[in-house]
């Protein structure tokens, strides 16, 4: 049951891994407003989120790039909307992202073409004491269903470890890292298929947003089998020094 929950990005991917599911996109939660969320991106033909953190550098999950080229990426922004005619598309250049994502790194930056005009995300670089967790995308509300073209939120209640990690799953498979934060599905609310890729946002004090994770794994929203997932994602704060190290090596190629 827990391979059936694992997030795969698209189609190519799941081709490549026959064993698990599509992705997962937001279930329940509010469409989110106009220019609310506005380093949000969607990533084709791959059908992932990810966030703007850097003019011209994409974040997502490794898993949602695993096989592509780096010059094989659409990346739609500047929209809540992608049917919206205004909306910014953009090509990527090139990937630099952790391993094999089963094992855990699960996190990938991304070059563009060009830089965009767009606000950018603050990453987290140290843990901190969640509440409750946002999580962003354009994925299904429900198993098997269609993927949303306007962007959706929820907000989840977030687990400590000991209870994200309270499964026989993960003693089974000790080569699969602790590097990852975790949430708890209430009333039908999760990702789902399709928001891979995207954010686990908490707001700080002065109202900032923050990403301090990447949707990962750990729901596939199959409300009707009675699920009552815990949703998975790559800890960035974890991770954080390798990202800016991935950022700095694609900023300074000329790729």
């Amino acid at each position: 049951m827990r391979f059936k929950r694992l997030l795969i990005a698209g189609v190519a991917l799941a081709a490549a891994l026959a064993t698990a599911p599509p992705a997962a996109a937001i279930s329940g939660g509010e469409q989110a407003a106009p220019g609310e969320l506005p380093w949000m991106v969607r990533l084709l033909p791959v059908g992932c989120g990810g966030t703007l953190i850097h003019p011209q550098l994409v974040l997502t999950a490794q898993h949602c790039v695993d096989g592509q080229p780096g010059d094989s990426l659409t990346v739609v922004s500047g929209t809540v909307d992608l049917d919206d005619p205004q909306r910014t598309i953009t090509r990527s250049t090139a990937i630099v992202g952790g391993t094999e994502w089963w094992d855990g790194p699960d996190w990938a930056v991304i070059k563009l073409e060009q830089p965009l005009d767009v606000p950018t995300l603050r990453l987290a670089t140290k843990p901190r004491q969640l509440q409750t967790l946002t999580v962003a995308g354009w994925g299904r509300q429900k198993w098997e269903g269609p993927q949303e073209t306007l962007l959706r939120k929820v907000t989840l209640p977030a687990l400590p470890d000991e209870q994200c990690f309270d499964d026989p799953w993960w003693d089974e498979h000790p080569e699969y890292p602790r590097s990852m934060i975790c949430a708890k599905s209430v009333g039908q609310k999760s990702h789902c298929g399709g928001d891979s890729g995207g954010p686990a946002l908490h707001r700080l004090p002065n109202g900032t947003w923050e990403q301090v994770g990447i949707v990962s794994s750990g729901s596939d929203c199959d409300w009707d089998a009675g699920e009552e997932p815990t949703p998975n994602y790559t800890d960035v704060a974890y991770f954080s020094q390798s990202i800016r190290h991935a950022a700095h090596q694609l900023l300074s190629s000329s790729r």
